[in-house]
């Protein structure tokens, strides 16, 4: 699956799993969960991806101290790093115990891209827009604030691994995003969701800078005034 797809369903995934336990997960960390375990790509060659990062060998112990440590709030991350395991196993396949069992490759293998796969990925996208706006995570595109400004961070995760993913593995990323009609329908969704995250970065922007001013307001105001 591509990151289009982990990135909304860990969305959808954790964030249910919050609310069902009295937890309000921030959006930029509910989206950045999903895409946790690809985190592999950035350490290439010295790790191979699709290998620790997608196994349950090194996935339950994270979970395990996500949750030990954060509780409700590290359990419903959790939740969002193994919808990743979920979507992968879906359209392909995930080593599943790897490294004590390399060859434990398991999934459904529905295929990558294909019509299955553009399905869970846009349809995936779609059910975020309109949780988003129920729950109104909406806002943070809409009006400054501190969580809008975090948004950089599953951003920066979606565009960089992207390029890097591409770079390792010499593919024109322009000439393949382009090249199936279901590739390029994934393609427009990546658009949209970083779109959609850049628009509520440039409101925490605003928030920022806003503080900001109200700081030096503030010390202004207190700073004793010149005597004659």
């Amino acid at each position: 699956m591509f990151l289009l797809g982990h990135s909304c369903w860990s969305y959808l995934f954790s964030k249910t799993t919050g609310r069902k336990l009295n937890i309000n997960l921030p959006a930029y960390l509910a989206l950045l969960s999903g895409i946790l375990p690809d985190f592999d790509i950035y350490f290439q060659p010295y790790l191979v991806h699709h290998t620790y990062t997608h196994s349950l060998i090194v996935i339950i112990p994270v979970v395990l101290v996500l949750t030990y440590f954060f509780g409700r709030l590290g359990f419903a991350f959790s939740v969002g790093i193994l919808s990743h395991l979920l979507g992968d196993f879906m359209v392909g396949t995930i080593p599943l115990l790897y490294p004590f069992y390399p060859n434990s490759d398991v999934g459904l293998n529905l295929g990558i891209p294909s019509l299955a796969d553009t399905v869970l990925e846009i349809g995936a996208f779609g059910l975020v827009l309109v949780y988003a706006y129920r729950n109104g995570d909406y806002k943070l595109v809409l009006k400054p604030s501190r969580e809008s400004l975090l948004l950089a961070i599953p951003l920066f995760a979606l565009v960089t691994l992207t390029l890097l993913f591409a770079g390792d593995r010499s593919i024109q990323l322009a000439e393949f995003a382009f090249s199936r009609r279901a590739l390029t329908i994934i393609t427009l969704g990546h658009i949209l969701l970083s779109g959609i995250l850049g628009l509520g970065v440039l409101q925490g922007f605003r928030w920022y800078l806003g503080k900001k001013r109200a700081r030096q307001t503030t010390n202004n105001a207190s700073s004793p005034h010149p005597t004659i």
